[in-house]
């Protein structure tokens, strides 16, 4: 880690992707994985389990504590499985980067959403159930209220938007792509992953479908 040292990669990678990913991967490209995995993970399950409205079925400690705990498993699993389409797919456009490289760059593009950890709470804090139940639909909204949410969902946006930004220089650093042959990658990556999804939600249908015709 004697690379890395004097260099803090959380800061750093919100103004300087490029040169950040290239002394991360060249260190280490595992550097940081679980934590990274972890704080995608825990962002993912909470906004999974409002949209899901899981605050009705199960109790809201309970789904917090789920989510703390199968979080890192989660990042891990989302990081990798991307990877393995971006890596893939990369190859056919002829991408220096090997695997790891890829799933480092997918990782670090994601540190901002730390932030978004932050406005998790504060949506927990002052909503609590409400927020993992009909949110905001059966929600009634003091005056403030209105005002802190919108204020904590411009920020959400913001921090997606910029990860999308940091992910494509990242990519096109270790893939030693242009810009926009890095959006490239990543289109035929998603086209690829949503064929082969459709497909086994197809083939999961029709089993299901001649199942219940017994």
């Amino acid at each position: 880690m004697k690379a890395l040292s004097g260099f803090n990669p959380w800061l750093k990678m919100w103004v300087k992707p490029k040169t950040t990913i290239r002394k991360v991967v060249d260190c280490n490209p595992n550097f940081r994985l679980f934590w990274l995995s972890a704080i995608y993970g825990i962002v993912s399950l909470l906004s999974s389990s409002q949209s899901f409205a899981l605050g009705h079925r199960f109790h809201f400690f309970l789904i917090l504590f789920l989510c703390l705990i199968v979080a890192p498993i989660w990042g891990y699993i989302v990081f990798s499985v991307s990877s393995f389409f971006i890596f893939i797919t990369g190859k056919w456009l002829k991408g220096s980067a090997k695997y790891k490289e890829v799933r480092s760059a997918i990782a670090w593009s994601n540190a901002p959403m730390i932030v978004n950890v932050f406005l998790w709470i504060l949506l927990l804090s002052i909503f609590r159930e409400a927020i993992l139940r009909d949110f905001p639909a059966s929600f009634v909204f003091l005056k403030s209220q209105r005002v802190v949410l919108f204020l904590i969902l411009l920020c959400q946006l913001v921090v997606s938007v910029w990860i999308i930004v940091l992910y494509i220089n990242a990519l096109s650093e270790v893939q030693k792509f242009s810009i926009g042959k890095a959006v490239l990658n990543i289109l035929i990556a998603i086209v690829i992953f949503a064929s082969v999804f459709f497909a086994i939600a197809l083939v999961y249908f029709l089993i299901m479908k001649g199942f219940l015709l017994r």
